[in-house]
């Protein structure tokens, strides 16, 4: 039985989750061809140059909805939806900020929902998920890696033999986040010897840190509580990868440490101690305030009004709206059918200032 490199042992080659149906052409128009991943398809062309993408891949367009008739390229079909900009979201994000608008992401459906509605041009900032999920299970723990070495089977081997004869020749931007997420992160504490002492593992991990921008990982300080890896951010204890987000990214960032520790203890806050109002490790800190907390959902934005605080009759984020009246709480699911027949009160207009008539100027001409 043949397997793909990345899964030994396991047949995983019917992951085939975007197949591009093709038109239906009669006469002398040609059907559109066939190309493969990073290859223009899409668009406004002339029938000449009409493209579909191959298994595995789908058609992304990254210009935002302003450009509409733009031809896309094609990219490893993204798990969950995409966002106007070709954006893939990971699967435990619960409010989405694209670069433009922030909209709430609906697992139930898989799409994005209640959106704010501002219009750009060009994506102003670059695209995060603005809250995760409180939910310690919905991310993504190194113990899970053979789950993300499934998917690399679909997202790196999109060639058809799903690299069954080799590593893959290229390393697309989604492969190397999650080449990342498994190679880097869990190096530590996985037993991967199977896979990097395969032929051919050291030229392709080289081609997914070329795709990266950085010649290999960075040390995490001893002090860091919260970890981006390029494209994932990451819960961290002690230097070690406690968790991590589970996004594929069009771009790769720098590595960072996003969160430090004010005081090192041997104890970390985690799970519902983030919201117990208690200093549960004794670094004078507690709950949203702890460093250890801020890769939790309403935990991970400043100065915003979430969660329980929609219900609290107070301005919490001191931006001068309370509750339903804050779009904070417009945007936050867990707030959206209490907010949902809220009817914010109209702001009277100032009133119209009448011009005073004009007093004619006496003449001095004598008449």
């Amino acid at each position: 039985m043949k397997v793909g490199f990345f899964m030994i042992g396991m047949l995983k080659l019917m992951g085939m989750n975007s197949v591009v149906a093709q038109s239906q052409f009669t006469g002398d128009v040609p059907e559109p061809a066939i190309v493969q991943e990073g290859n223009m398809c899409g668009g406004m062309m002339p029938v000449n140059m009409l493209s579909n993408c191959d298994q595995n891949l789908e058609c992304v367009y990254t210009l935002g909805p302003m450009i509409a008739d733009a031809p896309g390229f094609c990219r490893p079909s993204c798990p969950t939806v995409r966002d106007q900009w070709g954006n893939c979201l990971p699967d435990n994000c619960e409010v989405w900020n694209d670069g433009c608008n922030s909209c709430s992401y609906e697992k139930a459906t898989n799409s994005l929902v209640d959106c704010t509605e501002n219009v750009c041009y060009t994506a102003k900032r670059q695209a995060s998920c603005e809250r995760y999920s409180t939910n310690e299970n919905d991310f993504f723990h190194c113990s899970q890696s053979y789950s993300v070495l499934s998917q690399m089977n679909n997202v790196c081997c999109t060639n058809k033999d799903m690299c069954i004869s080799g590593f893959p020749n290229q390393c697309s931007p989604e492969c190397a986040s999650l080449v990342n997420l498994v190679f880097t992160n869990c190096q530590s504490t996985l037993n991967l010897d199977n896979i990097v002492g395969q032929t051919g593992w050291s030229e392709f991990h080289r081609l997914c840190q070329e795709t990266t921008g950085f010649s290999g990982p960075k040390d995490i300080p001893i002090n860091c509580a919260v970890w981006y890896d390029g494209c994932n951010t990451c819960s961290v204890t002690d230097g070690g990868i406690n968790f991590c987000s589970r996004r594929m990214c069009l771009t790769m960032g720098e590595q960072s440490c996003m969160e430090h520790h004010d005081n090192i203890t041997e104890t970390h806050e985690t799970r519902g101690q983030c919201f117990d109002n208690l200093d549960n490790d004794n670094d004078g800190l507690s709950d949203c305030d702890d460093p250890d907390c801020r890769i939790y959902g309403r935990c991970r934005i400043p100065s915003s009004e979430t969660g329980r605080e929609c219900f609290d009759g107070q301005d919490n984020d001191g931006d001068g709206l309370a509750d339903c009246a804050d779009d904070d709480c417009i945007k936050d699911p867990r707030a959206q059918r209490r907010c949902a027949n809220y009817v914010r009160p109209l702001i009277a207009e100032p009133p119209m200032m009448v011009p005073e008539p004009e007093v004619p100027v006496p003449s001095n001409s004598g008449h």
